[in-house]
């Protein structure tokens, strides 16, 4: 029987060991366009995926490419509580079957930054956002990394950066909800109904069908959750919530998968 530390490694390996050919954009709490530059983020696997390389390349310009580089390690980054990232002793990685996944701070604390990447799969497409709240518990950015790994530039992605006023998402949306905990359980699919509105939530809508609802503040002593969804085509979307209890401990990763019903 495999354990559920090697279901979560084994996941990682099987959806993210590609080069992703992508464009990186950040943006500032209000929603303005801070920067943007295209990037490769290279997975590469020993023969039996025990050990991980990764490579990301940030490409400014022809001339001007900065590099990070880690390595994983089955052994030791395949943990109990998710797959540590050698980048951050609180960071941790939950990944489903089909991909989807996070690298969470698994512990909000006072006067120090906090941040997460939620990661969407879809075919040949990855898509993931970034979040992050400085020391005082602010919103200090947003990102929205689009990639594929057919190359560059992708067929579906566009080059807009810019993001709308609004997008109508109140639709007939019917979908599958699962989640994986803190201790890498992954729950059976239950039906759920789509649901946006959150209340003290600032709502982004971004290029390409992706929009983010997360509080402006978030503090140890209040529960809180964060909202991404991605409106892959005109009939399919999926969602991910990270949710933190009140001492602002990581509890689970629920993903969405919907469909419209006329």
């Amino acid at each position: 029987m495999i354990d559920l530390k090697e279901k979560n490694w084994q996941h990682f390996t099987d959806q993210h060991l590609y080069d992703w050919h992508g464009i990186w954009t950040r943006y500032t709490p209000t929603g303005e366009v801070m920067e943007s530059f295209r990037s490769l983020r290279h997975f590469e696997g020993n023969g039996d995926n025990t050990e991980i390389y990764q490579l990301n390349q940030y490409i400014y310009a022809e001339d001007d490419v900065k590099e990070q580089r880690w390595n994983f390690n089955q052994k030791e980054n395949s943990l109990l509580d998710g797959m540590f990232h050698p980048q951050a002793e609180l960071m941790r990685g939950y990944f489903f079957p089909s991909g989807h996944s996070i690298w969470a701070t698994t512990q909000l604390k006072s006067e120090a930054y906090f941040a997460m990447e939620l990661f969407f799969r879809y075919q040949s497409l990855r898509h993931s956002v970034g979040i992050v709240y400085d020391d005082q518990g602010n919103l200090f950015r947003t990102a929205n990394i689009r990639e594929d790994f057919t190359g560059y530039p992708s067929s579906y992605w566009s080059t807009d950066l810019e993001q709308l006023s609004q997008r109508n998402l109140n639709k007939n949306w019917q979908g599958t909800s699962i989640s994986i905990t803190s201790n890498l359980e992954i729950s059976e699919p239950i039906s759920t109904q789509f649901s946006w509105d959150r209340k003290g939530h600032k709502f982004f809508y971004l290029p390409d069908g992706v929009s983010i609802s997360c509080p402006e503040k978030v503090t140890v002593g209040t529960s809180f959750d964060c909202v991404v969804n991605w409106l892959i085509n005109e009939s399919e979307m999926q969602q991910l919530i990270p949710s933190y209890d009140v001492t602002g401990k990581f509890q689970s990763l629920t993903l969405e998968k919907y469909e419209l019903k006329h």
